[in-house]
């Protein structure tokens, strides 16, 4: 072979591992910023997932790095720990934390006023269950925290039930994580009676025919009953340790969650259903018709 052929094929078989060796140090040289959230594809917290997706912390050099949990109680115990930078779980969960002196930091909101939260019931039991006083003395899933923090959808459901003439210790409270994986199976599995969840787990156990919709929160005689129903769902949190420490990575992580909102805003549906890329069709098709009914759901400024 001529030699300068043979150099020419050399140089073009080693571009691949530079173009690799320039990616990997180009992401080396990326503060690395992590958040903790429930789910994953938690309705209020879409916004954070789609940080990274559309490329929004690179832009500003930095990786954001989304970490699950079951629930937001969770994630914010486990930002507390040092384990991440920002956490973000319902607003009304902080109050528990600072009356035990944890310094806990609300930074933006998520969600606008559109609570979309129901209760589920399984399928086999259309016959026995159907009014919500018939949910006396049986099993609800929801995520929960821990003796002391309520997770903010165990809050909301005893609120809910209140409202309705059922006391939360007139029901057997069963763990489950506010994720696809964690409602799906507590009913199909009939570890409990039925789920009290949010979108777009509410609309999906249904079309997947493991539940019916018991009552839901779009009915306007529902929301009558709620006090305090137009309440702040989610928020970014941080310490205040952490904000005192780090405030230029607050106000970066904040730039970041508005860029996020701005272009939800902009999207329509089936183009944030796409980048977010759900593992099956009929979830791409539940969350499109989900997000399509809950327009005002999200934060219009943070």
């Amino acid at each position: 072979m001529n030699p300068s052929r043979r150099n020419v094929l050399k140089a073009f078989s080693a571009l691949p591992l530079a173009v690799l060796s320039a990616t990997t140090a180009a992401n080396a040289m990326q503060t690395p910023i992590r958040i903790n959230i429930p789910g994953p594809h938690s309705l209020p917290f879409l916004p954070i997932e789609l940080i990274p997706i559309l490329a929004l912390d690179r832009s500003l050099g930095v990786q954001l790095i989304v970490r699950y949990f079951p629930s937001g109680v969770r994630a914010l115990e486990d930002m507390l720990a040092d384990n991440a930078d920002f956490s973000a779980q319902g607003f009304t969960v902080l109050h528990a934390f600072l009356s035990k002196g944890k310094h806990v930091q609300a930074l933006a909101p998520l969600n606008g006023l559109v609570p979309p939260y129901g209760i589920v019931v399984r399928s086999d039991l259309r016959q026995q269950v159907k009014s919500l006083a018939a949910l006396k003395g049986r099993s609800i899933g929801v995520s929960t925290g821990n003796v002391t923090s309520k997770t903010y959808l165990q809050q909301v459901a005893e609120v809910f039930l209140t409202a309705n003439g059922i006391k939360p210790n007139e029901v057997r409270w069963v763990p489950t994580a506010q994720n696809w994986e964690g409602q799906f199976g507590a009913l199909s599995s009939k570890s409990v009676d039925a789920v009290f969840c949010e979108e777009p787990f509410l609309s999906a156990l249904e079309s997947r025919k493991v539940g019916f919709n018991l009552s839901d929160f779009s009915d306007p005689k529902v929301m009558a009953k709620i006090p305090g129903a137009g309440h702040l769902r989610a928020t970014l949190t941080t310490s205040s340790e952490k904000l005192a420490q780090a405030p230029q990575r607050a106000e970066m992580m904040v730039r970041m969650l508005r860029q996020s909102l701005e272009w939800m805003a902009k999207a329509e549906p089936k183009e944030i259903v796409s980048r977010l890329d759900p593992q099956y069709k009929d979830e791409k098709l539940e969350l499109i018709d989900v997000l399509a009914r809950h327009r005002g759901m999200f934060a219009s400024d943070v």
